[in-house]
């Protein structure tokens, strides 16, 4: 077949996005990374917008059958193509490897089970190594949604315009960095870019706010009704209230709003004993293999 090649530009965004939803999710090869966690990334403080013409672009036609996509910032990476293209694969590798590597080289997540793949990337000269990535899956049909918070704390969603500084305040003490967030104009407008996020539902994005108006615990949920799931990204709380309930608290609430509105199942990347105390089973696995 013949194939159009093209390097990404805004202007792709949503052309990007679905695709990805029309990757065929029964086959567990590509749902490490969905539609969900290509937005959540794009649109990530920490995501380098500086390279983004480097994603490639493939399309046979008018049709969008392959990309190439960094994760974050070169040195790992993310690929995938439409069923009855795997031809492409070995095109987009080599574009990879030589577009996407760092210092370190280049990392790639695949499936175990993806026998396939896995013979293709090892005759391009990669090996496998100890880096994982784990999903989980729950299904929402049998999920007890019933929640227990103390009096003084109450769960709702996030407000994007007026609540930016509490979210940004919560997400860097939820994740553990010292100190007081920064408060710099750069640094706030990053999280007004987070939170623009063309897809994201503020209704399930839920926090847990205390008597004096501080967000103590978050969860964030990405939903789109053309699919049947809901993708995690992020759950956190702050150290003062960890081991109360809250990450529970306010995860259950956002699935159970997700499950009203036509999910039927939720994906996590993670291998915590907090996720599977909730229902979360294991789904796929993902092995990392390197190129240096």
């Amino acid at each position: 077949m013949k194939y159009r090649f093209c390097k990404f530009d805004d202007s792709c965004y949503e052309k990007v996005r679905q695709f990805l939803i029309g990757l065929p999710e029964e086959s567990c090869t590509y749902i490490n990374w969905n539609w969900a966690r290509w937005e959540w990334m794009y649109f990530h403080p920490d995501f380098d917008n500086s390279l983004s013409e480097k994603i490639g672009l493939w399309s046979c036609g008018e049709e969008m059958v392959g990309t190439a996509i960094y994760d974050h910032y070169l040195g790992e990476a993310f690929f995938a193509v439409k069923k009855g293209f795997e031809e492409l694969k070995k095109e987009i590798i080599d574009y990879m490897i030589e577009d996407f590597s760092d210092e370190n080289g280049l990392g790639i997540a695949v499936n175990d089970t993806d026998n396939e793949t896995v013979d293709l990337i090892l005759s391009c000269g990669f090996f496998a190594c100890e880096q994982t990535e784990n999903v989980l899956e729950l299904l929402l049909d049998d999920m007890d949604f019933d929640t227990n918070t103390a009096d003084n704390i109450q769960l709702h969603s996030i407000d994007i315009k007026e609540d930016l500084y509490k979210h940004h305040r919560l997400l860097w003490k939820g994740f553990d960095h010292d100190g007081e967030p920064p408060t710099d104009e750069k640094t706030l407008e990053k999280q007004r870019r987070m939170l623009s996020a063309p897809h994201l539902n503020s209704q399930l994005h839920i926090v847990a706010e205390n008597e004096d108006s501080e967000y103590a615990a978050y969860c964030g949920l990405w939903y789109d009704d053309k699919t049947d799931y809901v993708y995690v990204e992020p759950v956190c709380t702050t150290p003062d209230y960890r081991n109360k309930g809250l990450a529970k608290a306010v995860l259950k609430e956002a699935l159970k709003r997700a499950y009203d509105m036509g999910a039927k199942k939720a994906y996590v990347i993670s291998e915590l004993e907090f996720y599977k105390s909730i229902g979360f089973r294991q789904h796929s696995h993902y092995t990392f293999y390197w190129h240096k």
